[in-house]
């Protein structure tokens, strides 16, 4: 049992307790207030196993919940509190906003909006536009339909190249799903040049099974998607420099993927996982893709995120002198089909020359 699933259910947990003790203090006056908590409780748990969307309403309510808690908290003292202990003992208003939250989030998550930036590197080349799709998770909120607005935008933007930046499946992807998405793929890969790398969920999420019965890599390449597993390409006069999963230990070192290169073209590193940024600046890397972040998925994830570091960059754009670097949010969901934090999208990168 990984430490991920461990933390998965000891969350749960801690999240049962929580509701658990709101709800009981909604039906206190009730005489039978402890046997409609539990049932409520089992009920909730129940309609888990079978909507992860329920999963995150429940998310969502804890947050609401606390929210309220830390209000009530700030006003213990003070005249207003026996006006908002009703409201707090009742739970109407957090609970409401959780269905506004949670409604909202299903609309985002399948709401995929293109955003674009402008990367000016100082070296002489010819201007590129990249097309970077990322943590699609197949099967989550985007399903086979969603799937053709990646070509419909590529039709409509025209890149250069077409990056496929990891998780673009998971271990939720049906083979019916990956079967089409082969069909979509091979669509794109006939006009436009197409690259992929590795997401730590292709290649087993957290000690989890690979992705073996899909033969991901060997059946992208059959259909003319170039995979990157610590490779170089040159598209021009660039360098696209795919890496393998930031989980696999025994990738190779960047380095020793950039010695041999001429440093006076632009460095366009593809890394499923925003780590590292250290070494890639050492190694002259112009600019950094990655995704992986979902930027938390969940509000306020992304906050909590920045604050403990857990990526080098959650979201956007970072420059450092010569270094840049993207984070997607990603075109997809994972868990549930549902976003709270940012939005989904896909990016159009300009690659431009100062």
């Amino acid at each position: 049992m990984s430490w991920f699933t461990l933390m998965e259910m000891a969350l749960v947990a801690i999240m049962t307790i929580y509701l658990t003790y709101h709800t009981h203090l909604v039906f206190r006056p009730v005489k039978e207030a402890k046997l409609i908590t539990f049932l409520i409780i089992v009920v909730l748990i129940f309609l888990c196993q079978i909507s992860m969307n329920v999963f995150g309403f429940l998310v969502n309510t804890c947050f609401c919940f606390i929210v309220f808690d830390i209000i009530n908290l700030i006003l213990f003292k003070t005249k207003l509190n026996r006006y908002f202990k009703l409201i707090y003992r009742r739970g109407i208003i957090a609970l409401v906003i959780s269905i506004i939250l949670s409604g909202y989030g299903i609309y985002n998550a399948k709401n995929i909006v293109v955003t674009t930036y402008d990367v000016e590197i100082n070296k002489n080349f010819e201007d590129k536009r990249l097309m970077v799709v990322s943590d699609v998770h197949l099967g989550t909120a985007i399903g086979k339909d969603d799937l053709d607005k990646i070509n419909d935008e590529a039709n409509e933007i025209n890149p250069d190249a077409i990056v496929l930046l990891g998780d673009i499946y998971d271990e939720g992807t049906t083979q019916e799903e990956f079967d089409y998405s082969l069909e979509v793929f091979s669509k794109l890969a006939a006009d436009f040049s197409v690259y992929y790398v590795e997401g730590n969920h292709e290649i087993g999420f957290q000690g989890g099974s690979s992705l073996k019965e899909f033969n991901v890599v060997d059946n992208l390449e059959k259909i003319g998607v170039q995979v990157l597993l610590d490779q170089v390409v040159q598209l021009d006069d660039i360098y696209l420099i795919g890496r393998q999963d930031y989980s696999v230990k025994s990738r190779v070192a960047l380095e020793n993927l950039t010695s041999n290169l001429d440093k006076d073209k632009p460095l366009v590193l593809l890394d499923h996982q925003p780590h590292e940024y250290d070494i890639s600046k050492e190694q002259g890397i112009d600019l950094e893709l990655s995704g992986h972040s979902h930027a938390g998925q969940i509000f306020p994830l992304e906050y909590f995120y920045n604050l403990i570091n857990v990526n080098d960059l959650n979201y956007g754009m970072e420059t450092d002198g010569n270094f840049n670097a993207i984070v997607t949010s990603g075109m997809g969901t994972w868990g549930y089909a549902m976003r709270t934090s940012r939005h989904s999208e896909i990016l159009v990168v300009n690659l431009i020359s100062n």
